[in-house]
């Protein structure tokens, strides 16, 4: 055999086993948002691939990877409207307004619990405690926003809550996807 026949067999080779012996790294985050959006009618896929590119680790990671990125993700939104709310309870005088905050903070509360459990379960792959605390921290933000509404005062937590929503759905499509 020749050296440039030699070198392709090679190359070959390794990728077949790269393929065989990792089939999870190959998971990018454009097929990882698509796999989720086509599971999930709710997944944006445009939100999906701009938020885990905010990643760093993402463009590495593999579905689990992805997964976790996804949930820690959700903290962090959760983690910013959190404060956001309590800002603005410090400086609201409206007591329907004050009211709906202190729901909305105590729900963020929550969530970060939920997403606390949820980050170590998926780790160790424990997905049904994954996926029950990811389900209770996707419809955590519209408690918050259902409070602004029965009250009829309006929401300076929208944007916050509808990103956090968005990036909750995410993670719980992507835990789905593992199994």
């Amino acid at each position: 055999m020749r050296p440039s026949s030699i070198a392709i067999l090679l190359a070959v080779t390794v990728l077949l086993l790269h393929h065989h012996l990792l089939p999870g790294v190959e998971a990018s985050v454009e097929t990882a948002c698509r796999d989720a959006a086509n599971s999930s009618p709710n997944v944006k896929y445009d939100f999906c691939v701009a938020a885990l590119r905010s990643n760093p680790g993402s463009g590495s990671a593999d579905k689990k990877g992805l997964a976790v990125i996804a949930a820690s993700l959700t903290k962090d939104k959760a983690t910013g409207a959190s404060a956001k709310a309590k800002s603005l309870l410090a400086k609201t005088s409206d007591p329907k307004t004050k009211q709906c905050l202190e729901t909305c903070e105590g729900v963020y509360e929550d969530l970060l619990s939920d997403i606390n459990v949820a980050i170590p379960a998926i780790k160790e792959g424990r997905l049904g405690d994954a996926k029950t605390n990811l389900s209770a921290a996707v419809d955590a933000p519209d408690t918050c926003e259902d409070g602004f509404k029965d009250l009829k005062v309006p929401s300076p937590l929208t944007k916050e809550d509808s990103d956090l929503t968005q990036m909750s759905i995410i993670a719980l499509a992507f835990t789905n996807l593992l199994g």
